[in-house]
């Protein structure tokens, strides 16, 4: 029996941005702010740039968002769309508050509009498939993933993302792909090597997944999933080799 672990997506976008007219060079900035974190730091504060002078229903709804209050957030931020109806960055907030707020299926249209006005920004794409895994849409999620790697392809976190929707829609040699690329991009993060190893066990290829649920070990010995690993490697003849007292 393959072991059995979270079956979460990782959530990694930037927190909402300005909404004035320099939205492709704010954005920008903002996500290659977002490509320095780490895969389980999503932001959750922004402070507007002193050279971005956002609306005032932007900047309340900046402080709703930071401040918890997502119903006032996206009060705040449908005014701003509302405002400047094609302002990426303000489509792309509402959107999504309105994920955070459970409400997905209403995010989409607008992470639509935002990525036809900036087609080119990471983001956005990576944003809605989001949205899509939300709703367990996987074949919109995986087209939305897969667009965003072509824009940004050495991103761990979009790489794990696009191999849970590629294996929640069935597609196990390329859920395989996407997290052996995410363990490359990130050799450090144990969770990818618990992933990669649970989907080769799943496969078949089990000494492949053997190395995979070894190197998960050797990078998080105290996980509490450990012992459930160490079970399941002694069942497959690969046993972690006993460490020297």
């Amino acid at each position: 029996m393959v072991v059995a672990v979270a079956a979460g997506i990782v959530m990694r976008s930037p927190a909402p941005v300005s909404d004035e007219t320099h939205t492709q060079t704010q954005t920008a900035t903002t996500a290659q702010a977002s490509r320095r974190a780490p895969a389980s730091a999503a932001a959750t504060t922004f402070t507007p740039a002193p050279e971005f002078a956002a609306s005032a229903s932007s900047r309340e709804g900046i402080a709703a968002y930071n401040s918890g209050n997502m119903a006032l957030a996206v009060d705040q931020f449908t005014a701003a769309v509302e405002h400047d109806p094609n302002n990426a960055a303000a489509l792309n907030n509402l959107a999504q508050v309105l994920v955070r707020s459970g409400r997905a299926r209403e995010a989409v249209p607008y992470f639509d509009r935002a990525i036809a006005a900036a087609e080119g920004e990471w983001a956005y794409h990576f944003n809605r498939a989001r949205a899509y895994a939300e709703l367990k849409e996987w074949r919109q999620a995986i087209a939305g993933y897969t667009d965003a790697t072509r824009l940004f392809p050495d991103d761990y976190v979009t790489q794990f993302n696009l191999a849970k929707a590629r294996q929640a829609d069935g597609d196990l040699p390329g859920a395989i792909q996407a997290y052996t690329r995410a363990a490359e991009l990130a050799p450090g993060q144990p969770d990818f090597q618990l992933f990669l190893g649970q989907a080769l066990d799943t496969a078949g290829r089990t000494d492949e997944a053997v190395s995979a649920y070894k190197r998960f070990l050797e990078l998080d010995p105290g996980a509490s999933q450990a012992e459930k690993v160490k079970a399941r490697l002694s069942a497959l003849g690969g046993a972690p080799e006993a460490r020297p007292s």
